[in-house]
């Protein structure tokens, strides 16, 4: 059974690793309701999306209103909330979104000490030749909304549009490895103790249905646990077979 002050303990502990360790620059305190885990914003903001592409403008809101879990330290944003409804998990928007505009960590810490906030120091980079053309990944679990093209659980990457099937909803820690593992891999291999947990953490159980499985979606162990992890399984010609 999930409860949202279980939830919202397991969500704290990653982040404030993350932020002893100096991975981050800044982390919001997380917030915990009746159904939800999310984060404290800064400000009260009356739309959390101005719309549904991703945007130079939605990236320097979400910074200003602190619209964010945890704030990397090349000034990349990660979003992390959930909903719980029965002592189960119904709903999660696990978001990685990276800075428009390349700054040196230099430069950054600099201007930070100056006392100059993040959504000014990004937004001399507008017009700049620094700004790099890089996508959210967003993991989102919506059980009440899947239909033929939404999964229930799903990543999306480069348009809103595009829902790639995924296994089963996600655990913080592993989404958290997923962001470090292949963004920052300097960063997890010198944390690779703290990172490994994540591999034996779930939230439920799977929810690919056979249409989707029979695409191309994203795959993961969802029962191994870190007292009795089964040995790996392996299909023809060495592919891992997924349960």
């Amino acid at each position: 059974m999930t409860t949202t002050r279980s939830l919202r303990d397991e969500v704290k502990n990653v982040l404030d690793y993350l932020s002893n360790a100096e991975l981050t620059l800044y982390t919001n305190p997380v917030s915990m309701s009746a159904t939800g885990v999310a984060w404290h914003a800064h400000k009260q903001q009356a739309e959390f999306l101005i719309t549904r592409e991703h945007t130079y403008e939605q990236y320097l809101i979400w910074v200003e209103n602190g619209s964010y879990s945890a704030l990397l330290r090349d000034a990349s944003l990660l979003q992390i909330s959930y909903e719980v409804r029965d002592g189960k998990i119904v709903a999660h928007r696990l978001a990685y979104v990276p800075c428009p505009c390349i700054v040196s960590q230099d430069l950054l810490d600099a201007l930070l000490e100056e006392g100059h906030s993040i959504d000014e120091i990004v937004s001399l980079c507008e017009h700049a030749r620094d700004v790099v053309f890089r996508s959210p990944i967003r993991f989102d679990y919506d059980a009440a909304n899947a239909k033929p093209g939404h999964p229930a659980s799903h990543m999306t990457i480069n348009s809103p549009d595009c829902r790639i099937a995924c296994v089963a909803p996600m655990h913080v820690l592993r989404f958290v490895d997923f962001v470090y593992r292949n963004f920052y891999p300097k960063l997890w291999s010198a944390h690779a103790s703290f990172f490994a947990e994540a591999a034996w953490r779930h939230i439920g159980d799977g929810v690919i249905v056979n249409d989707e499985r029979t695409h191309l979606h994203m795959a993961w162990d969802t029962r191994a646990t870190a007292t009795s992890a089964p040995p790996t399984r392996r299909g023809p010609r060495g592919v891992r077979s997924y349960r």
